[in-house]
């Protein structure tokens, strides 16, 4: 049966035989329990590993961010920087999301021609648009930012989601609203479009301004608020490591590299040597074999450890 009992016949009487299998059990299961120890432990670390990667990945990338902050907003950077800082828990964006919405629509902005507080202003009230608007209408920031964009372009039909129209006759009466053309029937210049289509989407989208702040205690809200404090700190801790890895792969490409470089070098060299290592054999099989190698090895110290000494 299941515990290895067995039965024998003797003459007449029978044997009971049974087999001891508590110590194989035993040994079976202290060898699964160390392989799944090993397996947890490499599981683990290969997750160790690729969150570490990830943060100080995420440091680099917000490093970037910031660079590009500074030399698209100039003296005003430092205000779109601060904007950024409280991005997470007021419009539900990372401090990079933030920036980068910001940059993007900074582009538009400066090709219309505006500069300093100006320019800042126009790209943190988009910012904090299009957080509004995946609040009000269900979708994400990134979609919210990207449907902007194109508007400021001159594509409408992204913004028709989010119930904004913007038709070249509504483009030109809000143009002439502005005092930017004289009458309807002006054309617009690409800047004057960049213009009228920022103040038209403001004006139509009155009723989405400020969803993010009034839902912020829905869990779809919550979620984009913790999933962007989320991202805010793998920046914070990624920072710590950043100084770390960019000295370890300093150092691999100053030393390791150029090691692995005189190894393989050595190795073909060696492999050469032993191929031509004809002259000053004085034994076949095996005994000549070994002085190939010994010829070879003497080439490889003297064309490469030797030549390395002397310099």
């Amino acid at each position: 049966g299941g515990d290895g009992l067995m039965a024998e016949k003797i003459g007449e009487a029978y044997v009971e035989v049974r087999a001891d299998t508590d110590g194989m059990e035993s040994g079976l299961r202290g060898s699964l329990g160390r392989i799944g120890g090993m397996v947890a432990g490499a599981f683990a670390a290969e997750k160790i590993a690729g969150f570490t990667s990830s943060v100080i990945g995420a440091a680099s990338d917000m490093g970037e961010t910031i660079s590009k902050v500074g030399v698209i907003f100039g003296d005003s950077s430092g205000d779109i920087k601060e904007w950024a800082s409280t991005a997470s828990s007021r419009i539900g964006q990372s401090s990079q999301q933030a920036m980068d919405a910001a940059s993007t629509f900074a582009t538009f902005g400066k090709s219309a021609g505006l500069t300093g507080g100006d320019l800042s202003g126009f790209a943190m009230t988009l910012g904090d648009l299009s957080s509004d608007l995946a609040s009000f209408h269900n979708t994400s920031p990134e979609e919210a930012v990207e449907a902007l964009g194109a508007a400021l372009r001159g594509e409408a039909e992204p913004m028709r989601k989010y119930g904004v129209l913007l038709d070249d006759a509504t483009l030109r009466n809000r143009a002439m609203a502005m005092g930017l053309i004289a009458t309807t029937t002006d054309a617009l210049t690409p800047q004057q479009k960049v213009l009228a289509a920022q103040a038209e989407i403001m004006a139509q989208t009155s009723d989405a301004q400020g969803d993010f702040a009034r839902t912020s205690d829905g869990l779809a809200n919550k979620q984009r608020t913790l999933s962007a404090q989320f991202a805010d700190m793998k920046v914070k801790l990624g920072e710590y490591l950043l100084p770390v890895a960019k000295t370890v792969v300093t150092f691999l490409s100053n030393n390791m590299l150029p090691a692995f470089e005189t190894i393989r070098g050595a190795v073909a060299s060696f492999v050469g040597a032993f191929k031509n290592a004809e002259d000053g054999l004085t034994s076949g099989g095996f005994n000549g074999v070994m002085e190939r190698v010994g010829i070879a090895v003497r080439f490889v110290l003297t064309a490469h450890v030797g030549s390395r000494r002397s310099r």
